[in-house]
């Protein structure tokens, strides 16, 4: 398996539980990862080899030839990569080069139109997965969304897709409660809304939301946002805060542990969600599982977890009107937000896999789709 995680080289990490846990499902399981200063695993089946970080290209060399000389070395049935990118294509050629078959997982909406118009970077790798995807063995993809479009715009085989997100224990998010002290730090505020992602604006477009908030506070002046996260553009909110004079009204936190966050949830009315493009959205079952009704635009579960007007909201991408009227109705109908709330955990309940041992058994299949 060849990743770019550099957490998965972190003794003890949710990444690195994660890839033990995988490598229990196989004879062995090698794991090549950029970045993780040379680290290097042997225990029990699970073998890690990270690269030194220098530059992108000579650490992506690293990557390749580790994978050659291994697959030179002994039989693999699947090499899998966790992306169809630059890492995809190390895969692809080593497949090619040694006759092993290939998985490509998708984590991304790779093939969103939003995607693609992000920057030549992005156009660059949708014009790589148009061309990786098709050649895989076998794919992984975490949402339904991703599946569909794989069918209709690339024409893959639907036998070679298996659906299945990223796991998430969620009992923490069910069954937390509010700090007392972040109760009585927002007390003052009539509506409380958090949004929760990285400060990447091409794909989460947090500036929308900032926009919004000087509309909102129009008709409610004692609501606020927060935003929690970090990333390149967060001198960006900051400025638009000023800009927009919504200073008081949307404030800028730094990234929360899970526990901490859980409890955080509790303190809200809502979950906004205004990415441009979503693989699948953590944060939305995350919050669905503590209570709180999402508004979300249409990218990555909606429609397969988040359904509008039934245990949320569902707006189109872009569309700063229409999140912000479904913002407003949340606001003015507390009964509606009460049956949301309801209904996001009833869907939370049902969800599957509903723990790690039926998600392990779906993600040992999903390579066994290879053929392997």
């Amino acid at each position: 398996m060849l990743a770019e995680d550099p957490n998965i080289c972190v003794a003890g990490s949710n990444a690195r539980k994660r890839m033990e846990a995988y490598a229990g499902l196989f004879d062995e399981l090698h794991v090549i990862v950029i970045g993780g200063d040379g680290v290097s695993v042997k225990k029990s089946g699970f073998f890690l080899y990270s690269t030194r970080v220098s530059n992108p290209i000579s650490c992506r060399w690293r990557m390749y030839a580790k994978a050659r000389s291994l697959a030179k070395a002994g039989h693999f049935d699947v090499v899998s990569a966790q992306g169809p990118n630059e890492v995809g294509l190390i895969a692809y050629r080593i497949a090619h080069s040694f006759g092993i078959r290939l998985q490509l997982q998708v984590h991304t909406d790779i093939l969103s139109l939003w995607y693609r118009g992000g920057s030549w970077k992005e156009r660059f790798r949708y014009l790589l997965a148009c061309f990786l995807l098709p050649r895989a063995d076998c794919l992984r993809v975490v949402s339904q969304r991703i599946k569909h479009s794989l069918i209709s715009e690339l024409g893959v085989s639907e036998s070679k897709i298996t659906v299945l997100p990223i796991f998430q224990d969620l009992e923490v998010f069910r069954t937390s409660s509010p700090k007392p002290e972040d109760i009585a730090r927002l007390k003052e505020y009539s509506f409380k809304m958090i949004a929760v992602g990285r400060f990447v604006e091409k794909e989460k477009n947090f500036s929308m939301l900032i926009r919004m908030m000087a509309e909102f506070i129009k008709q409610e002046p004692h609501a606020v946002l927060i935003l929690v996260g970090d990333g390149p553009d967060k001198e960006t909110y900051n400025v638009q805060r000023t800009t927009y004079n919504v200073k008081d009204n949307v404030i800028i936190e730094p990234w929360r542990a899970s526990n901490d966050l859980a409890s955080f949830y509790k303190c809200f009315d809502a979950l906004l969600i205004s990415s441009n493009y979503e693989g699948w959205g953590l944060v939305a079952t995350e919050a669905m599982a503590a209570g709180l009704p999402v508004i979300m635009t249409d990218v990555g579960l909606a429609g397969e977890v988040v359904r509008d007007d039934a245990n949320g909201r569902v707006v189109p991408v872009g569309d700063a009107e229409a999140f912000l009227a479904a913002c407003l109705d949340l606001c003015e109908h507390p009964e509606k937000r009460r049956a949301y709330a309801d209904a996001a955990r009833r869907t939370i309940i049902e969800i599957r896999p509903r723990n790690q041992a039926e998600y392990l058994e779906q993600y040992r299949k999903s390579f066994e789709q290879c053929g392997a």
